[in-house]
Formats: structure tokens, C-alpha cells, sequence
């Protein structure tokens, strides 16, 4: 840690044997000593985390291992029964072979190293465990990383927070890998290349991290398993825009388990270790990796892939993941009825990266679709037409200057059975930061019948049984589909799975 020498101190700097020993000292400081068992020391922490608001406390070195310092709150350990207090030495103990075996060894090799040694002059790191809010397993602050002086709260130490609720729970190595995964983040783009990663695509990396090591290969209570309830709750959710909340946890993790089956998991890791951050960094990966594609099309990729997910229409339409394989998003369903002609207009609003899918079905004739999309934005709209037997074609509407598109399709109900319309916006690829604006696009479905059979007496707008049978089905399915959202919505917010905060 640099020293800051003042003006008043300078001023007694005469070359004498203890002014060149102050000097020496305040510019070379000695290597710092390794904590003791029952240090006690005074931490700053986030009052938005801990369970009663306080910004400091004191905690104690209950655990002390070659990589680990288990630091815990003392106010809440002195609550605690001997008995307990020895089964969490236990748990920390636990954690801890389960951090130098695994956790350590396989996400440095994949991320590279945390700062060795860190801002306190120790190759440890410590682990700060104290009460926090219901919804938090732990957190990481990049601030402990810098001196005082440029961060008065600074803890100058790399340091884990990890919630006492789950610390002797099976989630517990999955927070500490997460938070890890920041620490080694901080490291490579902060210190080592002086630049800041976006917030999305560093939870991604850390999120991703209980699938490298393994822990969501049992899909059952896993990680993944929440993460697609959340995402289920929520399809819409932007994958850039950060509110750290659920939904956006349940996104960034599903794309980048679909970035990393597509591309390999060197995507994350050249991503990190570049001079580059957010998409810019995915595109360098992309290319340094031999892929001739950028970002914004591997996430129209994923778009269709949430649709449909079958390798049989082609391999960048699917996961590879068998936990994902059967994973299809719900997408809202626009039924045009029978008759002369059909005219259905309708407006939506989103944001960069978010995915919508509208799906058109019913009516008979010739079907014409026109989509505009906010002028101020650069519109991708992927769709995907389907026939009776479920064969689909995945196409893209081509958009003017002005981003307006149209398609016709003669005879649609003859052809295909359905429609979808994937639209979303591309065009920043910097700068996420909190809550993004929302755009509109609209789109204008016009079908019209085809001539009467002047043989047939029944009235031209006159369903047929058939006809009432599939609009009635369409109608169960989307209710089913409805449920199935709710289902996961009510699940994500019961579950006892509590994503990791950053």
C-alpha cells in the first residue's frame, strides 16, 4: 500500500538515521503480518445487506486456514451455544477443504488468479460472516480492494461476505464460488487493466460458475433449477440491464449456459482477461476463438432457441445442456379468427436485449405482416414459421432506415400453423448501468380470405367445427402455458434459494 507522505511530515525529513528510517518505512512498508486465531477485528459492511442496518462491527478469527480466514460477527456468535458454535467451526471447516480442493483450483485455471498477494499483503482471503437480509447468500464489495485513502470504508482486504443463514447449508459453496469468481474479476479488469466490467456479464461469469464446478450436473435443487424458475417468472427480463433482482439472475445465467454450449466456456475467460468489457469483450473472444459471429447474433440465437430449442432445425437452435434440453419459453399468442378479413394491430414496448415473442395462429387466407420498430433503435426481428408437422424455418425480417419490415404469406393457414415474431433492440452495447429506457414497436397483421366457393352454402364467416376445436385448444393452451408461468413465479419466490448479491 502506498504511503501518503504530507506536507507537515516532509518538513521533518532531515538526513538523520530516524528521519531516513521514517522515510524508509512510510515509503517501503514492511510485509504485513498474518492474522491469529481470535483477532478481533472492525469491519465496514453494507447496511443494504446486514439484518440490522449497521455499516460496521467487530468480528472475531474463529477459523484460520492456508486460504481461508473465517472471520464472524460477534455479536451473533456470542449467541450462540457452544454446541452450535462447534458445528459451524465444522461447516467452516467444510467450506473451506471444499474451496481449496475444487472451488480454488478449477475456477482460477479457468478465470486466472485473484491478486496474490492482495491489498492487505496476505495470499489469504477472508471470509466475513455475518446476519444479513433473508434474500442475500453473500456479497463482495470491489471497494475493499482499494486503500483508505481512495475508499475510506475500503476493508483493505479481498473479502467475501457471506450470510449466516446459509453458511452450513449445501448453498453455501455455491455463494463462496460466486463471490470468488468477483474477486478474480476485480483482479483481472480493475487492477490488472484498469477498467470496470459491466455488471450483467460479471454476474454472469460468477453465476456460471456452480455449472463449471459441477454442482448443477444433479438439475434437482441446484442452482440451474432456480435460475430457470426465475427466468420462467420473468422471459422478458432485459439481459443487460441490471436491477440485481431475480429475474435478472434467471436471464444472465440461462444465456451464458447457452453462450458457453455453443462457444466454450474460453468465451468467458478470454472475455475476462481483455482490456475490454461487456459486449465489446464477447465480440473479442468471438473472434480470437475462430467464431464468425458477434453478439447480437448469438443472443437472436438464443432468442429462437428459447422457442423451439430442437437441434434438428439446426445445431445454434438448441441447448446441449440435458438439464435444458426440454426447456421452451411460453410466448404470447395472437389468434386471428376466421372470416372475410382479419386486420390486428398492436403495440408493445422494450428495452436492449430483452426477449419477446408474439405468436400469430388461426384464420385462413392471405396473411400480410408490417412491423415498426422505434426509429431511434436498431431492430433485430428473427421469427419462425412452422407447419403441421413441426417443421420450422427460422428466418429474419429485413428492416428499412425508417425500421419498418413486411412479409406476406399467401395461404397461411394452409402452409403453416403459426407465426412468431421475435423482435428486439441492439443497438448500445456499453454503458448498462441500473434501469434502462423502454421503446415501442407495433406490428400490423392483415389476413384476408380467400374467395367464396360459390358451390358452398355455408356463410363465408361461418366457423367451421374445426375450426372451434383449434380455437378452443389455443385458448387451453395458452391458459395451461399461463399456469405453468405462474407455477414457476409462485416456486422462484418460495424457494429457499436465495440469489447471491453483488
Amino acid at each position: 500500500m502506498p504511503a501518503v507522505v504530507t506536507n507537515k511530515f516532509k518538513q521533518k525529513l532531515l538526513l538523520t538515521g530516524l528521519g531516513l528510517f521514517l522515510f524508509v518505512l512510510a515509503v517501503f512498508p514492511f510485509p504485513a503480518l498474518a492474522d491469529t486465531l481470535g483477532q478481533k477485528v472492525t469491519f465496514s459492511v453494507d447496511k443494504n445487506y446486514d439484518a440490522t442496518g449497521r455499516k460496521k462491527l467487530t468480528a472475531t478469527l474463529e477459523r484460520l486456514t492456508d486460504k481461508l480466514y473465517f472471520y464472524v460477527d460477534d455479536s451473533w456468535w456470542g449467541s450462540l451455544a457452544p454446541d452450535q458454535q462447534d458445528n459451524y467451526n465444522k461447516a467452516f471447516q467444510s467450506l473451506n477443504d471444499e474451496f481449496s480442493a475444487r472451488i480454488y483450483p478449477t475456477l482460477t485455471s479457468t478465470f486466472g488468479s485473484e491478486a496474490k498477494p492482495g491489498i492487505d499483503g496476505n495470499d489469504q482471503i477472508t471470509v466475513l460472516v455475518h446476519p444479513m437480509i433473508d434474500d442475500a447468500g453473500g456479497y463482495f464489495n470491489s471497494g475493499d480492494g482499494y486503500a483508505k485513502a481512495q475508499y475510506s470504508p475500503s476493508n483493505e482486504r479481498e473479502i467475501i461476505y457471506l450470510n449466516v443463514k446459509h453458511v452450513d447449508s449445501p448453498n453455501a459453496k455455491i455463494y463462496l464460488a460466486h463471490e470468488f469468481v468477483h474477486i478474480i474479476t476485480f483482479n483481472q479488469k480493475e487492477k490488472l487493466r484498469g477498467v470496470s466490467e459491466e455488471n450483467w456479464l460479471n454476474e454472469a461469469r460468477a453465476d456460471y460458475a456452480s455449472t463449471i464446478l459441477g454442482y448443477d450436473s444433479e438439475y434437482k435443487d441446484s442452482n440451474l433449477e432456480q435460475r430457470v424458475r426465475d427466468f420462467l417468472a420473468s422471459p422478458n427480463d432485459s439481459l443487460t440491464e441490471w436491477m440485481n433482482d431475480k429475474a435478472d439472475y434467471g436471464v444472465v445465467n440461462l444465456f451464458t449456459q447457452y453462450l458457453v454450449d455453443q462457444y466454450g466456456v474460453n468465451i468467458l475467460s478470454d472475455s475476462l482477461k481483455s482490456d475490454k468489457t461487456g459486449i465489446s469483450s464477447i465480440n473479442y473472444a468471438l473472434q480470437e476463438n475462430g467464431h464468425n459471429i458477434d453478439f447480437s447474433q448469438v443472443f437472436s440465437d438464443w432468442v429462437v432457441t428459447l422457442l423451439v430449442n430442437d437441434c434438428s432445425i439446426s445445431p445454434r437452435y438448441c441447448y446441449k445442456t440435458k438439464n435444458l434440453a426440454n426447456l421452451k419459453i411460453a410466448p404470447k399468442i395472437n389468434y386471428l379468427p376466421s372470416s372475410n378479413e382479419v386486420t390486428l394491430s398492436v403495440t408493445y414496448y422494450t428495452t436492449y436485449f430483452s426477449g419477446n415473442w408474439q405468436k400469430i395462429v388461426g384464420g385462413k387466407g392471405d396473411l400480410t405482416l408490417e412491423f415498426t420498430g422505434d426509429p431511434q433503435n436498431e431492430f433485430s426481428v428473427p421469427y419462425v414459421l412452422c407447419d403441421a408437422k413441426s417443421k420450422c424455418d427460422v428466418k429474419s425480417l429485413t428492416l428499412d432506415n425508417d425500421k419498418k419490415g413486411k412479409i406476406s404469406l399467401p395461404a397461411f393457414n394452409s402452409n403453416y400453423t403459426s407465426f412468431t415474431l421475435m423482435p428486439f433492440i441492439k443497438g448500445k452495447i456499453a454503458g448498462f448501468d441500473g434501469q434502462e429506457a423502454v421503446f415501442p414497436y407495433s406490428f400490423k397483421v392483415t389476413l384476408v380470405s380467400a374467395p367464396a366457393n360459390p358451390n358452398n352454402d355455408k356463410p363465408q364467416n361461418q366457423q367451421s367445427e374445426e375450426e372451434k376445436k383449434l380455437q378452443l385448444l389455443i385458448k387451453i393452451s395458452e391458459l395451461q402455458k399461463e399456469i405453468t408461468r405462474l407455477q414457476a413465479l409462485l416456486a422462484a419466490r418460495q424457494s429457499i434459494v436465495s440469489p447471491p448479491v453483488y
